[in-house]
């Protein structure tokens, strides 16, 4: 690169049963700075009820303070009850007290953010699959209960949801202002690479790095988030992406002119920072 810059992932999963730190190290080797360790479910640690969620997010923390003592990388904690717990949830214990125990899964991640353990709620929302409108009514129901606590705790949401139209971001974005949560703080994961402000309605999109996606996106403004979405699984190594695209692909994309240094600025220093009221190195 021309300069250096800092290299951020918006979305990265580690497991200490798989790569973990090795997938951190990998990262840092292509150049990666910082990431968003986004917490996922774990088989070693099922969700029966709300208080399970506990001893969740301590192996997600003490997985970002395993990768801090052994490289260089700020990382960057993401804590919150994945949207797909609340289908088991509400299979096992029925309706209302699986939205209870969803509830009590944000409010100890909203005491880890309180805390400054964590810096955004994520990945919440709802399933990316066709779903009956009961379960959706009640997934929206959750995320505006998240978005509420956002506001309260002036932090950042990180969505898991079906892939975004227009449509969707406006349904969205809707949400975010019936909690008084302002839109720069809505992070789409996994997002079609809509990109003008028109279009995500002020909500920020995160896309898979991706070239066919990075130049769709660039079409409308910088103004998105790079990531791998990286599930470090031995089900399926590798998967979404590897966990030095971020890095390898911004090296790539400037060498050949796709990226400006302005955009990449943008990508991941000046957005990274606004949307989750972080300093990057």
């Amino acid at each position: 690169m021309a300069a250096r810059f800092p290299i951020f992932d918006n979305h990265i999963h580690l497991r200490p049963e798989f790569q973990g730190v090795l997938a951190a190290k990998a990262f840092e080797k292509a150049g990666g700075t910082a990431f968003l360790l986004t917490h996922a479910p774990d088989d070693h640690i099922p969700i029966h009820r709300g208080e399970d969620y506990g001893p969740a997010y301590q192996k997600t923390l003490r997985m970002a303070d395993a990768v801090r003592g052994a490289t260089a990388i700020q990382v960057f904690v993401a804590l919150g009850p994945y949207p797909v717990d609340y289908l088991h949830l509400r299979e096992s214990l029925g309706p209302a007290p699986a939205m209870d125990a969803m509830r009590k899964g944000i409010d100890l991640a909203a005491a880890h953010i309180a805390e400054e353990r964590a810096v955004a709620f994520g990945e919440i929302g709802r399933p990316h699959f066709p779903v009956d409108a009961e379960i959706m009514a009640a997934c929206n129901e959750l995320l505006g209960y998240a978005m509420a606590r956002a506001k309260e705790l002036d932090c950042a949401v990180v969505l898991h949801t079906e892939d975004p139209t227009r449509e969707t971001f406006a349904g969205l974005a809707r949400i975010a202002a019936n909690a008084r949560l302002d839109p720069k703080r809505v992070v789409k994961h996994h997002s079609t690479p809509l990109t003008r402000t028109e279009d995500t309605h002020g909500l920020v999109p995160s896309i898979l790095a991706k070239e066919d996606l990075v130049v769709e996106a660039l079409k409308g403004q910088p103004r998105f988030l790079l990531e791998t979405d990286y599930i470090d699984d031995p089900k399926r190594p590798g998967a979404v992406l590897g966990p030095a695209t971020v890095p390898k692909k911004t090296r790539a994309w400037i060498d050949k002119g796709l990226l400006t240094e302005a955009a990449v600025w943008t990508i991941h220093h000046e957005l990274p920072e606004t949307t989750y009221r972080i300093e990057l190195r």
